[in-house]
């Protein structure tokens, strides 16, 4: 979900509140956005391809004065913060945005949004972890062509296997 979509919902929806599932029925308690990153990666892969991406983190904070607090804060509240933000440092908003999370034993971890579930009170985001992944192996498997590992043979054609052009 990108990050103009993202603050889209949060308009259109201003008096729901806002809750967040990160894994099947368990849900964020309380929460407190305490910061919103605009991430620049560049990165090489294990091919030598040089990637570039942006991101947008919501970071979510729990503190004790939250606990008191009955519900979420709603979709308005939220939009707010993301406008003061906005405000100091414009965000991009064709960047894809995550999540960042962690308490007690749930150690953090950024997560992206897998859907968007609408009650009549709530908006409910559904987030996963996204696993790691080896691009030069993935564009293969984009291509429909069977992958038996990354760095080795990694692409069987007509009984003979052939290596990816580009992975190490």
């Amino acid at each position: 979900m990108t990050t103009k979509s993202f603050l889209a919902l949060l308009e259109k929806h201003p008096q729901k509140e806002l809750v967040f599932e990160y894994e099947a029925n368990q849900f964020i308690p309380v929460y407190h956005i305490t910061e919103i990153k605009n991430v620049h990666f560049e990165s090489i892969d294990c091919g030598g391809n040089a990637h570039e991406t942006f991101q947008t983190i919501t970071q979510l904070w729990i503190s004790p004065k939250d606990f008191l607090k009955q519900k979420c804060m709603t979709a308005e509240k939220a939009l707010k913060i993301y406008n003061i933000v906005d405000g100091v440092k414009p965000m991009k908003r064709d960047t894809e945005i995550f999540f960042e999370y962690g308490y007690k034993e749930l150690r953090t971890s950024v997560y992206s949004v897998e859907a968007i579930e609408e009650t009549a009170d709530q908006l409910i985001i559904k987030m996963f972890v996204p696993k790691t992944a080896c691009k030069p192996a993935q564009k293969v498997i984009e291509k429909g062509k069977e992958i038996l590992s990354c760095c080795g043979p990694v692409q069987q054609i007509a009984g003979e296997a052939k290596k990816v052009v580009g992975c190490c």
